[in-house]
């Protein structure tokens, strides 16, 4: 006689936001919840950013790839599945931004939305002839990055590059994907410094988990207006 399987099926949806593909997902189970944990607990971003994928695929009844995530796709779908893992209400720790004294809100994570910028804009024209085509990092590219052994500066710089999804000249359209990382890098160096910002401000402006938190301080008093922002701080 076999014991039965419990909570095998799929009884809720979300939409990923960079597609806006609807899928059917079940919450975690406490294996799934083990690992996870352990991997928060090692402090091990690589580690803890596989955990999260891997229970997302997990949990995800239709067929994704996760090398085509965001990482506000992850955020977002694995919020939306521990929201209905643990409870749709979870209290957070948040200091009070004068006193520092933790305070346990309630938060709603069904609430949680995705951040977008009203006038998101994939091109960036350096000059006259030559033009920059963006893109969203997927998992795969955060992976790496975290990954590399580089200095954070290496590694802020690396993650600059695959946001760059091609470059148009007057003679030519380039795909990053059909040159070197020398050669990404040579050019991301060869920017000025206006150049440069406006793609860090693209960078800036990707899309966000994000909740803006009001509460009063428990112990001083003082009214705080708080943005959560991120899967770390919905923990």
């Amino acid at each position: 006689m076999a014991l039965p399987k419990l909570n095998d099926k799929p009884k809720y949806e979300l939409v990923i936001p960079s597609t806006d593909n609807r899928v059917r997902f079940r919450p975690y189970l406490v294996k799934e919840e083990k690992v996870l944990m352990m991997a928060l607990e090692s402090q091990d971003k690589v580690s803890a950013l596989n955990a999260v994928v891997d229970t997302i695929i997990a949990c995800v009844d239709d067929d994704i790839q996760k090398k085509n995530l965001t990482l506000f796709d992850i955020e977002y779908m694995f919020i939306m599945i521990r929201s209905k893992s643990v409870g749709e209400v979870t209290d957070i720790g948040i200091k009070c931004q004068k006193c520092d004294a933790v305070n346990e809100i309630p938060i709603k994570l069904d609430d949680v939305e995705i951040k977008r910028d009203d006038n998101e804009n994939y091109d960036i024209e350096l000059e006259e002839n030559i033009s920059l085509k963006m893109k969203y990092p997927n998992f795969i590219d955060v992976l790496k990055s975290e990954e590399s052994k580089g200095s954070e500066t290496d590694k802020a710089f690396d993650m600059i590059g695959k946001c760059i999804d091609s470059v148009t000249t007057e003679e030519e359209h380039i795909s990053m994907n059909d040159v070197s990382q020398k050669e990404v890098n040579d050019f991301i160096e060869s920017l000025n410094t206006t150049q440069f910002g406006m793609i860090r401000t693209f960078i800036e402006k990707m899309p966000k988990v994000q909740k803006e938190i009001e509460f009063t301080c428990a112990s001083c008093k003082e009214h705080n207006e708080v943005t959560l922002q991120g899967i770390d701080d919905f923990f």
